[in-house]
């Protein structure tokens, strides 16, 4: 029996290693090339003819990217049109291992090399509006300007490929992410304010936008073989990847704010709690996004497991005392409480099972795999009450009872009288009844044990009812 006076659970989140843990699946991923024959086409059509574009990709390699010197070759990283005179715009790493715009037959090299095997942001800028009308960027600054003696007229009709040349030479070496085409000449301030960020709303005139944030980065990824386009829904297909491991598969991408879709694994005790509020009671896999400070959704997908502790108590002994109590938890920590004395620490009472040597209310608090929960209050009463005698056939049924029990007389009788009266030796309730062989009762006492007094044939009997 037990009367829930007190209930209190201690919660905490745990960040040991043992308890929190978070692998982002796809946060600013990149695809790896491995130099050999591994590419991508999209299904977005470049711009063609000698209209506007402009072309952006993040790119790590230690790739020689000059030919003729210890095997160098051309590192191809955007290209569309076919391989003739002015047919086609080749974005790739070559002299000076710098960034360079092709357009065949001609080209414009960049001066700062970019493969130190750290990230780097390239970009290359067509305007044939202006009075040098190729521009190359590294990290957001202008790296080279100029002019080409081969007019710019790419083919039309032909789709953008990432990591080779479309004649499919030249394959690129290393890790190529945020690959951006788009059909207007983007400024230099537009360059260098948006280079080293993702874009979480693609304007309209981005024809084409590879984030590369698919797959577990340098994992098992052979089912993924689509490159995402974030604009225009112009995906791309990737040919002849590993798609495992640290190379030639989806690795870890440049560190760009942005959007993020990451995995949070938890272990919480009790009820836990999200930013946004929502509060989960029991364990699963949950998703909720907010927005981050740049402006991107960021989604967090919650594998929670919820740790409670059973604090139930089983309580035995004799039917008169009940003095007994037994936490059902195993193999955890324990400490008894008096109840009914501020919720004392009981002295040595650290063990599972707790004998009460006296009349009261005892608890116990269970801590478990790291949690710490309070059972609530079970009552101790009858401790030096004799059990009472009295005819064998006398029985009450059931016993314990919820409050609704019933006196088997064993015999029909002429009349009989019964008294119920609590420990403090009150009497709570009287009853009567006349030629009957059991008497039926209902009542809504409170937890606890109660003597019933039997007047019939000239005998008094009492026996013990614990009500719970």
């Amino acid at each position: 029996m037990h009367s829930p006076t007190r209930h209190f659970l201690t919660c905490c989140l745990f960040f040991g290693a043992s308890h929190f843990s978070f692998a982002q699946i796809n946060p600013s991923n990149a695809l790896n090339f491995d130099g050999s024959d591994d590419y991508v086409v999209t299904t977005a059509q470049g711009a063609s003819g000698t209209s506007a574009r402009t072309v952006e990709a993040w790119v790590r390699t230690t790739a020689n990217c000059i030919p003729g010197t210890g095997g160098g070759i051309q590192q191809t990283i955007v290209d569309w049109g076919v391989f003739a005179t002015s047919s086609r715009f080749t974005f790739n790493l070559l002299w000076a291992n710098a960034p360079r715009i092709e357009v065949g037959g001609n080209g414009l090299s960049g001066v700062t090399a970019v493969n130190d095997g750290y990230w780097h942001h390239v970009a290359v800028v067509y305007d044939p509006t202006a009075s040098n009308q190729y521009k190359l960027y590294v990290d957001g600054a202008l790296d080279a300007q100029g002019n080409l003696t081969v007019a710019t007229n790419t083919s039309s009709g032909t789709y953008i490929q990432i990591g080779k040349r479309v004649d499919g030479s030249n394959p690129f070496t290393g890790d190529i992410d945020e690959v951006r085409v788009w059909n207007t000449a983007r400024t230099s301030a537009q360059i260098a304010a948006n280079y080293n960020k993702e874009l979480c709303s693609p304007p309209i005139t981005l024809v084409a936008y590879y984030r590369a944030n698919q797959g577990v980065a340098a994992g098992n990824n052979s089912t993924v073989l689509t490159l995402n386009d974030f604009s225009n829904n112009q995906h791309g297909t990737l040919y002849n990847f590993a798609l495992t491991g640290s190379g030639s598969n989806w690795v870890a991408g440049a560190p760009l704010p942005g959007g993020k879709d990451t995995t949070l694994s938890a272990t919480h005790c009790g009820a836990f709690t999200d930013p946004l509020g929502t509060t989960y009671t029991s364990s699963g896999t949950y998703t909720y996004s907010y927005t981050m400070a740049n402006g991107c959704d960021s989604t967090i997908h919650l594998q929670l497991t919820i740790d409670t502790v059973d604090t139930g108590v089983t309580q035995s002994g004799t039917l008169s005392t009940m003095n007994i109590l037994t936490a059902n938890a195993s193999n955890a920590d324990y400490q008894w409480l008096d109840c009914g004395n501020g919720y004392s620490a009981i002295n040595g009472a650290t063990s599972q099972s707790f004998t009460a040597a006296s009349n009261g209310s005892y608890a116990v608090i269970i801590t478990q795999n790291g949690c710490t929960d309070t059972s609530s209050c079970y009552t101790v009463a009858g401790i030096g009450l004799r059990e009472p005698k009295g005819p064998a056939e006398i029985k009450l049924l059931p016993n314990p009872s919820k409050g609704s029990f019933t006196v088997e007389l064993g015999q029909t009788v002429e009349k009989v009288n019964m008294e119920i009266w609590d420990v403090m030796g009150r009497r709570v309730l009287q009853k009567s009844a006349e030629n009957c062989a059991r008497i039926p009762v209902q009542t809504k006492l409170s937890p606890g044990v109660y003597l019933i007094k039997i007047q019939a044939q000239g005998q008094v009997v009492t026996r013990r009812m614990v009500i719970e």
